[in-house]
């Protein structure tokens, strides 16, 4: 369409070029008949008349040389004179030019003071330039080579040009695997070509640090151990880490772009939040919140994004699960008031008797055994609790190993038995045997004796007299248990998880009775935990309990 429409245009150009020089010629024409015309009839009207008497010879050359013809007419209109020797004839033309095809046919008046005295008519052709087609053609001809170098140069840039756009519209968009051709012969394309080259070597390492770092971030945002949850300057939540999503149990798929007011249900929350906003300082918080049923401690921190104007951009609110910390801040609470109490009894008991022994008492000597009989049995208890310790410490270091042999539970047992023999005998309990599997497992024989003596020693002292306390082994091919039943006190279903706490006592009273340290179920833990092990205890109140140990038959190494 558009080498039509400049084609079209050339012609266009042609055609008004002709119109204009056919005009000019016309013109000049007429020029000179009007001429010609004045020459004739400066010689042949004189004196107010048409004369032309000794005027032909001078009239012939005239035409000859102009190559035209002439005729003269009189003012009839009647023929006086005709260079081409034309018989009398009578002018019936008007008065006029007239141009024709090659020619032209010029008529007009003879005059001598304003008054017609006769007519001349000149015939002649037209005049023409030569080779005017052939000038024509060149123009043509030039145009459209100059069309077609125009075109050449248009292509030459043009399509670099268009593909540095279309380059430019992938990088926008991403995408970096259109490359510029470096090896053109025009200098401006080959600079477009590099600089576009450079631009987008550049924007795709610039894209990928940026990725790398957004990697990293979310990386670190997502593995920090800590939930967070990002805030904009408008209060909407924009970001939700997976650890918040954890400690709180929540999809939290609705809480992106929502106002925190409205997602956020703690109360406590949304107020250090507001806070945080208002005074643009970081605040920090410890909260106890709760999640569905489970009581949990926060370290709640917010800390506060501002720009260079000091205006708030966002919040990060971070969430410090502690409720572990606080766990094991009570636990060592408890710890120390269950050892300080443990030790002070014996240790009171000890002093007192000693004192008494001092002030006289020592001169009654009934008096005197009997107070020697309970600083004994104090001092043995003291020893006990003291032992019980250093066990527990021993085994709780990392370092701690097991000595790692072949044991058969059933000959184990069946030899611990032989102890509690007389302490059973004495409440009237029966030691039941069930005869069953050898379970030989891979541990360590001192510690499995341990984890035994524990078992039994707390099933006799809780089950009351007359009651029965049931021994047996059972093994498959991977494992053996040991489980140790009784029909004593039982314990209650929350207080199960507690046992195996240090100190710990179901019945407090009844156990310092019996006199136990409240360690021992907790070394009886870490035993068996070390052997890679399972302990586990069913219990109902007034009926019961039984705990069943597992075993395995081979070392584990990682222990």
């Amino acid at each position: 369409m558009r080498w039509g429409f400049v084609v079209a245009s050339l012609f266009f150009v042609v055609f008004v070029s002709n119109e204009v020089i056919q005009a000019a010629l016309l013109h000049q024409d007429k020029q000179t008949m009007t001429s010609r015309k004045n020459w004739i009839e400066s010689l042949s009207v004189r004196h107010g008349e048409l004369q032309l008497g000794g005027l032909d010879a001078s009239l012939t050359r005239f035409t000859k040389r102009e190559g035209i013809q002439v005729s003269i007419y009189n003012n009839d209109r009647q023929l006086i004179y005709s260079s081409t020797g034309e018989e009398k004839s009578e002018l019936r033309q008007t008065v006029g030019y007239r141009p024709e095809d090659r020619s032209f046919l010029y008529i007009e008046p003879l005059k001598s003071d304003q008054q017609t005295v006769g007519y001349v008519k000149i015939k002649g052709p037209r005049s023409v330039i030569v080779g005017l087609g052939l000038i024509y053609c060149f123009f043509i001809a030039t145009g459209v080579a100059l069309l077609f170098y125009r075109d050449f140069l248009v292509r030459s840039y043009a399509i670099p040009v268009r593909f540095a756009a279309r380059m430019a519209e992938n990088l926008l968009e991403g995408s970096y695997n259109m490359i510029a051709s470096d090896h053109v012969k025009r200098e401006s394309v080959m600079r477009l070509n590099l600089a576009m080259n450079r631009i987008s070597d550049t924007l795709h390492e610039i894209n990928r640090s940026y990725a790398r770092q957004q990697d990293s971030m979310s990386t670190l945002i997502e593995n920090i151990g800590n939930g967070l949850i990002f805030i904009d300057g408008s209060g909407r939540i924009n970001y939700v880490n997976q650890t918040f999503k954890e400690d709180f149990k929540t999809r939290a798929a609705h809480w992106e772009l929502a106002d925190y007011h409205q997602v956020i249900a703690y109360e406590e929350v949304r107020e250090i939040i507001d806070k945080a906003f208002e005074s643009k300082k970081k605040l920090v918080k410890q909260m106890q919140l709760t999640v569905h049923i489970e009581r949990k401690h926060f370290d709640v921190s917010c800390a506060p994004i501002l720009n260079k104007h000091k205006k708030v951009r966002g919040i990060v609110v971070v969430f410090h699960d502690i409720t572990a910390i606080k766990k094991l801040e009570n636990m060592r609470k408890d710890f120390v008031a269950n050892v300080s109490h443990e030790l002070k009894t014996p240790v009171t008991s000890l002093i007192g008797f000693t004192e008494t022994l001092l002030d006289g008492a020592r001169e009654d000597k009934e008096l005197e055994k009997q107070f020697l009989q309970i600083m004994l049995h104090e001092g043995q208890r003291l020893q006990s609790l003291i032992m019980d310790l250093l066990e527990l410490s021993k085994i709780e270091r990392e370092h701690f190993a097991i000595q790692w042999a072949q044991v058969s539970l059933g000959d184990l047992l069946d030899n611990v038995l032989l102890i509690f023999k007389e302490k059973a005998d004495a409440k009237n309990i029966k030691l039941v045997r069930i005869p069953g599997d050898k379970g030989v497992v891979a541990g360590d024989s001192f510690r499995i004796r341990q984890i035994m003596i524990n078992l039994i020693t707390n099933a006799i002292a809780y089950t009351p007299e007359n009651g029965t306390v049931t021994l047996s082994i059972q093994e498959n091919q991977q494992e053996a248990e040991l489980v140790v039943s009784d029909t004593g006190m039982g314990i209650e279903k929350d207080q199960i998880p507690r046992i195996f706490e240090r100190f710990y006592r179901v019945d407090k009273a009844r156990s310092r009775d019996f006199g136990g340290t409240g360690l021992g179920l907790a070394i009886v833990k870490h035993l068996v935990e070390a052997h890679g092990g399972n302990i586990h205890v069913k219990s109902e109140p007034g009926k019961g309990s039984t705990f069943t140990i597992t075993f395995k038959k081979k070392p584990v190494l990682d222990k």
